[in-house]
């Protein structure tokens, strides 16, 4: 009889976080096994600053970026896009499964025939996807501080840290858009289409929005402003950023317990 659904669902994600986790410390370990050469190189900053506006504004190059340095390499390289992009995959594909990829497979009044609620079940579900993102955040941290101690990079662990759990928690709230997704549409590939778009319009409306000047209003709803705000590489986490993504994630999770609740699943 099941009752926890937690650890129920850690279990079933253990093959693919173990997957996830070698992806990532390989990523981490080819970026910063180039970095000698770059740094290396003073020439790639004036390439660097003759690249097109919007190429770096797309890309999160901001006008200061000192390319060569190891700060700025990082940024460029892994937290302005990469990090976040793969976190933002593996949250809203678990965000996805949560509620809705039980149901497509068939396993949802299984787990509902159980003595656990509706409202346990997605906070459960939540906390596993937290778990496993945060876990993932931790793997890519220590293998972020043993490849910039292996060669030297001016890093402190600290703010690899504050930067890692800046873009987990950016996964997160996306993770809980999929989850509030699936649980009022009941259809995996709908919750991962509605929390994609979320997130390509949000790292758009950011990475454009100096450059377009219609979007600077909104600016400040886009989830990834408040990620990318932090600036978490060079200062550490900012509180108020961090309580944006904090506070989206638990709006989504509220909706998806209240959506979940009142759908008539004898009939979806």
């Amino acid at each position: 009889m099941l009752r926890n659904a937690f650890l129920k669902t850690l279990r079933d994600a253990r093959r693919g976080f173990a997957w996830w986790s070698l992806g990532l410390v390989a990523m981490a370990a080819l970026m910063i096994a180039v970095y000698p050469s770059v740094r290396d190189n003073p020439g790639l900053n004036e390439l660097v600053e003759d690249y097109p506006d919007a190429f770096k504004a797309f890309f999160g190059l901001g006008e200061d970026v000192d390319y060569t340095s190891a700060v700025g390499y990082l940024k460029s390289e892994l937290f302005s896009f990469m990090v976040p992009l793969l976190l933002l995959v593996a949250a809203i594909g678990a965000g996805a499964r949560a509620t809705a990829g039980e149901e497509e497979a068939g396993t949802l009044d299984l787990l509902l025939a159980n003595p656990i609620s509706r409202r346990r079940l997605v906070l459960e579900k939540l906390g596993a996807l937290a778990a496993e993102l945060f876990a993932l955040g931790l793997v890519l941290w220590l293998a972020l501080v043993a490849g910039v101690e292996a060669i030297g990079m001016d890093v402190s662990a600290a703010h690899l840290a504050a930067a890692t759990l800046a873009a987990a928690l950016l996964a997160l709230a996306f993770g809980a858009i999929a989850l509030f997704a699936g649980a009022a549409l009941g259809r995996r590939g709908a919750a991962i289409g509605v929390a994609a778009a979320g997130a390509v319009a949000a790292y758009l409306v950011s990475s454009l929005a100096e450059l377009v000047g219609f979007l600077e209003p909104v600016r400040l709803a886009s989830p990834y402003y408040h990620y990318a705000a932090n600036d978490a590489l060079r200062a550490g986490l900012a509180p108020e950023h961090v309580a944006f993504l904090v506070a989206l994630a638990a709006a989504a999770l509220a909706c998806a317990v209240a959506a979940f609740e009142r759908r008539d699943l004898a009939t979806s």
